[in-house]
């Protein structure tokens, strides 16, 4: 694989200018148009989504309404039966004798019958009574008491005089298969109980008539549950009374997309829910995704436009950029000539034009004839680089006879016995030999600390030991790398502008420590101090003054470094003197 990628990269970088442009801007072309047809396809499919979903959502709707009409109906009907009077007459009259019972079911029976609706919902119609001893297995007819306790309906009646049942699976009564009743308490004049009436409503019935005209397609699954999400409503009458979750295994894991998706075997399926009925029940559809929107045609479509798109906006670019090169491949000729540095002419094409390759020649033109200034400058500059070599040579003796002067005046000193002109003399000398023999831009920070030592005891032998000094610092910092001379300008300041005419009882104090990475100095005298005002002033004047010292060490300790490595100086606010502190990164190298 890394050979293979070797290889096209050497293909690749020995192409001509055309070629990378109309190789990469096809591609690019190509990766634009393919990303904006996706996200359109996608976009297209998300609205047509919604607004599927939007639309059928008033028809599952409206499938609950009809569900609560039909369920409204029946139950009007349950009433109706339930308050006429010579039902009741009949039922008064029932005897106990299972004998004397049967020409009483008969006219009930007939009775009944002549009452049915022509309502295909209602599949069967029966009469619970207290006296009544056999579960009636026909559509209409009296029943025992016994079958309305054994599944709980009367429980469920509780004190109402009529409610609609839903049960989670179907009931069969004899030949009759039903999902749900409206069940009605036929009371006497006194308000008394004297029997029940039972409509009994098929699911498959109810589905026909009320929820199967709201299909959004004829694919699409609808089915009603009630409130613990059991299908008590759907066309294969084998899911009824199944949990939705064991019917369609992803029903429970729906996505978090508004409308939700759910997949149902490999097919993704918009889910919308209904609101709830009066009785409790909620209508689910699941529409095919792939009955709303085809996403094939739609990407081949795509792929073909944006394939002769690239085809004709490669030729395009491959033309303009043909016309682009031709006189940069002239320009490059003239360049890898043996004299590059001749100027080269504007083609005749391109003199009226005020485009980039005009530009480009004209700047070669410019260019060649600033580097021949630079080569008569070099040659100039190298000239005088060998005058200044022999002049510095020259000025080595100017030093050296200075160090010898201060060291014959040393030895005639200790001669006379004058410790403290010996003293001032040799420190003197030191101070010239670090100031004047040493170019480096960094030193250890011990080196540091004895060039101002020593220009501190050359002032005090001056001042007659008449102001104080302290310098500490740990000796694991020694050898640390610093800035040349940026702690001696700063004591020069103190002494000059801190203590100026009065230096009796003048202290200086320097304090060097280590924060983590960063190496911190604090210089601190007792003189006369300086307003925040002066010190912003010092730091950022233009002009050169007698405090010009600390823009100096500022600026001069940022170029040394980096911006990054060195904090600025800064005032300390303090009750008596000048308190400067800085802080330098310690360079880890």
């Amino acid at each position: 694989m890394r050979r293979e990628r070797i290889k096209f990269q050497q293909w690749w970088y020995n192409r001509s200018v055309s070629t990378v442009i109309v190789v990469s801007f096809g591609t690019l072309f190509a990766i634009i148009t393919t990303v904006f047809a996706l996200l359109f396809t996608v976009s297209v499919r998300r609205t047509l989504i919604k607004s599927v979903y939007d639309t059928n959502l008033k028809l599952v709707d409206e499938a609950v309404t009809n569900i609560d009409s039909l369920n409204d109906l029946v139950t009007s009907i349950s009433f109706y039966i339930a308050g006429d009077a010579q039902l009741r007459q009949l039922l008064r009259q029932f005897p106990e004798n299972p004998v004397d019972q049967i020409p009483y079911k008969n006219s009930i029976k007939s009775y009944l019958t002549q009452l049915w609706m022509n309502r295909p919902e209602i599949v069967g119609i029966s009469i619970y009574l207290d006296n009544a001893k056999e579960i009636n297995t026909g559509t209409i007819g009296v029943s025992s008491l016994a079958f309305l306790e054994q599944n709980g309906w009367r429980e469920q009646l509780g004190n109402n005089r009529g409610i609609i049942i839903n049960s989670p699976k179907s009931i069969v009564r004899g030949n009759v298969v039903f999902n749900s009743l409206s069940l009605v308490r036929i009371l006497d004049e006194t308000n008394e109980t004297i029997g029940y009436i039972s409509l009994e409503i098929a699911a498959k019935h109810v589905y026909s008539q009320c929820m199967e005209r709201s299909l959004a397609s004829p694919n699409s699954i609808m089915f009603a549950l009630d409130e613990h999400s059991v299908v008590v409503i759907h066309p294969d009458s084998s899911l009824i009374g199944t949990h939705a979750a064991s019917a369609f295994p992803q029903f429970g894991t729906t996505s978090d997309k508004n409308p939700p998706l759910i997949r149902n075997g490999k097919k993704p399926y918009i889910l919308i829910y209904s609101r709830p009925s009066k009785s409790r029940l909620q209508v689910v559809e699941m529409i095919p995704l792939e009955d709303v929107f085809h996403f094939t045609p739609v990407l081949i479509t795509f792929g073909v436009l944006t394939l002769l798109a690239i085809v004709l906006s490669s030729v395009l670019i491959f033309i303009i950029t043909k016309k682009l090169t031709k006189p940069i491949i002239t320009l490059s000729s003239a360049m890898s000539s043996d004299k590059p540095l001749e100027m080269v002419s504007i083609p005749g094409e391109m003199q009226n034009m005020h485009n980039e390759i005009k530009k480009l020649y004209r700047s070669y033109h410019d260019m060649t004839q600033h580097i021949t200034e630079l080569i008569e400058q070099l040659r100039l500059s190298m000239e005088n680089q060998k005058r200044l070599e022999i002049n510095a040579l020259r000025a080595q003796i100017n030093p050296h006879f200075m160090y010898n002067c201060l060291d014959y005046i040393n030895w005639k000193a200790q001669d006379e016995q004058v410790p403290e002109i010996s003293r001032m003399l040799t420190n003197l000398s030191r101070f010239m030999r670090i100031s004047l023999s040493d170019s480096d831009l960094t030193c250890p920070l011990k080196a540091e600390i004895d060039h101002v030592r020593t220009y501190l005891e050359i002032f005090q032998a001056r001042y007659d030991r008449s102001f104080d000094y302290d310098i500490s610092a740990e000796y694991s910092l020694y050898n640390i790398q610093i800035p040349q001379f940026i702690l001696q300008p700063l004591v020069e300041n103190s002494i000059m502008h801190g203590f100026g005419k009065h230096v009796s009882g003048g202290r200086i104090n320097i304090c060097i420590t280590q924060r983590n990475d960063w190496l911190c100095f604090d210089v601190i005298d007792n003189g006369k101090g300086m307003s925040e005002e002066e010190f912003t002033a010092a730091l950022t004047s233009t002009v050169p003054s007698a405090k010009s010292g600390l823009k100096n060490i500022n600026d001069r300790i940022r170029s040394t470094v980096t911006t990054e490595a060195f904090s600025g100086l800064t005032k300390i606010a303090s009750s008596q003197g000048l308190h400067i502190h800085f802080e330098i990164r310690i360079n880890r190298k």
